[in-house]
């Protein structure tokens, strides 16, 4: 799925000062994921799907630190970001979802679109910005191969679902980087 509003976030990220925003964005996204997720290990009764689930917690969680730093690198708290409703509508799905199946297609879903909004924010970045935005993208595709690998029938489902959820995400999101900047 492509990300449907990317020419308009390349336009506002080029008219912006810089990417702290979007790295706030993010480093509340990852912490919300980081929590919801890391709550369902205890359920997975097979050890090769706890491993897969903590492995993609333990990258979520690094990667908030690294986006937080940035943010505050570039002027921006992160935590001051307030998440707009079609974004916590994203984190609400997460303690409802059951099994590893349901996990690993919510968790392709969203990181299928991250790794499209990581590719136009790196072409809006420069210097310590474009290695931590390279850092994350060579993470995430590693993630994404291993979850693919997994995922089967109801994972691709869960997928879209994700997917869907993040694009009306990114319709709130955009206009308020181009307020930030």
């Amino acid at each position: 799925m492509a990300l449907q509003n990317a020419a308009e976030l390349a336009r506002v990220l080029d008219g912006s000062a810089h990417l702290g925003p979007v790295f706030a964005r993010h480093a509340y996204g990852m912490r919300a994921w980081v929590d919801l997720f890391s709550a369902h290990i205890v359920d997975l009764a097979d050890p090769a799907d706890k491993a897969l689930l903590a492995a993609l917690v333990a990258t979520n969680a690094r990667h908030m630190l690294l986006f937080r730093a940035r943010a505050a690198a570039l002027g921006t708290d992160p935590d001051t970001y307030v998440c707009p409703a079609e974004g916590e509508a994203i984190y609400a799905r997460i303690p409802a979802l059951r099994g590893p199946d349901e996990l690993v297609g919510y968790a392709l879903g969203s990181l299928d679109h991250f790794a499209e909004l990581l590719e136009v924010y790196r072409a809006a970045a420069a210097g310590a910005d474009a290695a931590a935005l390279d850092t994350v993208r060579t993470e995430v595709d590693a993630a994404r191969a291993e979850l693919v690998a997994r995922a089967g029938a109801r994972a691709q489902r869960l997928a879209a679902e994700a997917h869907e959820r993040y694009r009306v995400r990114e319709l709130a999101e955009v206009p308020r980087y181009a307020h930030a900047a």
